[in-house]
């Protein structure tokens, strides 16, 4: 009998060096085993980070690892972090890195990654699959073969699915269910997702699950949102929110809560009222583009993901 897979997603940002990437490696995995994993697994697991052989400070009730701590050797405890998890859960894993390109681009095309997984896969035989995803510059200059990143990756672009081909996505293998989304549904959930394909992949299950009929309408749509939310909060967004200053927060919930793009000085003027100096709201501004959370469409400003708009204003102490 073929067990269920379990999947971790890896929210990357910009990491200083690969003491910190492994922190937040572990981290990471500590909270989606916490969150859906039984009591005795998470022991398990628990025992076997509490068995690394490092001289560490622990911090919040967990190990912090020092970039100049010359016992880290980032392979190996990448390799023992890795095993202890795929013994832990018992299961096939997956192991989601989102957002790459920032790992490449803070820590470079280490081969650190690819020999771990060998070790993992050919000589501990694990049954582990690593998978990336990031924006168009994640392979940008990999143009020899013999480069580490493109040895180990096969890279596939995914172009966002126009509306028609959400439609088709979801409403094709529900015919034979006798459902429908209807089209205002699908609507929604293109506006929603942008059509990015996981995100319409979550829209949809979520509404699915919240339909009252065998039609699912936008309403279905807004039910399933809390739990799409829900469920992102913990793959990603969280770590994404908590990682910006607070000053930050307050530009990115002002933008957010307008509901509209806003221009420079709108946002500055807006994010006075609660008590964020011009220039701070500048250098946030800027800091928030850089991190690819805001966009800039001609000489105005917005959230870049609709599903990060609407979470953040869950978060908002910012009155809309």
């Amino acid at each position: 009998m073929v067990k269920d897979v379990f999947c971790i997603t890896f929210p990357c940002y910009q990491f200083k060096n690969n003491a910190q990437f492994f922190n937040f490696l572990i981290d990471t995995i500590n909270r989606k085993i916490t969150v859906s994993k039984s009591k005795k697994i998470r022991d398990v697991f628990n025992a076997n980070i509490k068995s690394f052989s490092i001289n560490t400070p622990v911090v919040g009730g967990s190990i912090e690892f020092n970039a100049d701590d010359q016992a880290f050797d980032p392979m190996n405890k990448m390799i023992e972090l890795f095993e202890s998890v795929y013994k832990a859960v018992d299961q096939p894993t997956i192991l989601f890195f989102d957002d790459f390109q920032h790992y490449l681009k803070t820590i470079g095309q280490s081969e650190v990654l690819k020999q771990a997984f060998t070790v993992l896969t050919q000589e501990l035989e694990c049954k582990i699959m690593l998978t990336v995803c990031g924006d168009l510059t994640t392979f940008e200059g990999v143009q020899e073969p013999y480069e580490p990143i493109a040895r180990f990756f096969e890279p596939m672009r995914i172009e966002p699915l126009f509306r028609d081909e959400i439609n088709d996505a979801i409403n094709a293998p529900l015919e034979l269910r006798g459902y429908r989304f209807t089209d205002e549904a699908i609507d929604m959930t293109h506006k929603l997702s942008q059509g990015r394909a996981y995100y319409v992949q979550l829209c949809a299950h979520y509404g699915l699950n919240a339909a009252q009929s065998r039609h699912i309408t936008p309403g279905d749509i807004s039910t399933g949102l809390r739990s799409v939310l829900s469920r992102l909060a913990i793959e990603r967004f969280d770590n994404i929110y908590n990682r910006i200053s607070p000053d930050q927060q307050t530009v990115l919930q002002v933008i957010a809560c307008s509901d509209m793009p806003m221009l420079h000085k709108e946002i500055i003027n807006e994010s006075e009222k609660y008590s964020v100096t011009e220039s701070s709201a500048k250098m946030s501004i800027s800091r928030l583009r850089e991190l690819g959370i805001l966009a800039k469409v001609k000489n105005k400003y917005q959230v870049h993901e609709r599903l990060f708009e609407e979470y953040t204003k869950g978060r908002s102490v910012v009155s809309q």
